[in-house]
């Protein structure tokens, strides 16, 4: 558990947080220590909301997850952090994995995506440009819109469970080798 151990030491603990003058005026929100606690509960809820959050198009995604830990009390830490998936780094290609989720998803297919989108600016009046970038985004919108929740919440389900599993796995694995490593010991001594 050298995870737990880091994770321990970087993270504040709810004295500081209580003490720390900047947020005197959430405080008593923040200083719950189910906050703050590293268990395999906390953690799962932690994961579940960040991912949640993570994927939806929405700003403040930070503040958000803030909020969501604080009302089903899980891991604010790991809840925050995992909102910074989507970054300017990874908008794109996550973008376009929801829009291929969401394609798969769209009944009848009755969309049709304007793929004649001309990207150079140069001589075009402005109207023009945002006309036609506007028609784009309408009609790639339905696939996105059937995509984005399709893949935040299964990313969520998918992340609670998985950190679940993870832990309940490391603790059967650490009891396995500490099993075996008393057996060796009690060999070790008969002989």
């Amino acid at each position: 558990m050298l995870i737990k151990k880091y994770l321990k030491k970087i993270l504040p603990n709810t004295e500081r947080i209580a003490n720390d003058s900047s947020l005197s005026r959430v405080s008593h929100y923040l200083i719950n220590p189910l906050l703050w606690h590293i268990n395999r509960r906390s953690v799962a809820k932690g994961v579940a909301i960040g991912l949640l959050i993570a994927f939806l198009p929405l700003p403040f995604q930070m503040l958000l997850a803030v909020l969501l830990s604080i009302f089903f009390k899980a891991n604010l830490p790991i809840a925050v952090v995992l909102t910074w998936i989507t970054n300017p780094l990874t908008f794109l290609p996550i973008n376009y994995f929801i829009y291929k989720v969401g394609e798969l998803f769209v009944l009848n297919g009755d969309y049709h995506v304007v793929s004649n989108f001309n990207f150079e600016f140069k001589n075009k009046p402005w109207g023009s440009i945002i006309s036609q970038l506007l028609q784009w985004v309408h009609s790639a919108g339905k696939p996105f819109l059937v995509g984005f929740p399709i893949v935040a919440v299964s990313a969520s389900v998918l992340g609670f469970f998985g950190v679940r599993l993870a832990w309940r796995l490391s603790i059967y694995w650490r009891l396995k080798n500490k099993k075996r490593k008393a057996k060796q010991r009690g060999v070790a001594l008969k002989e």
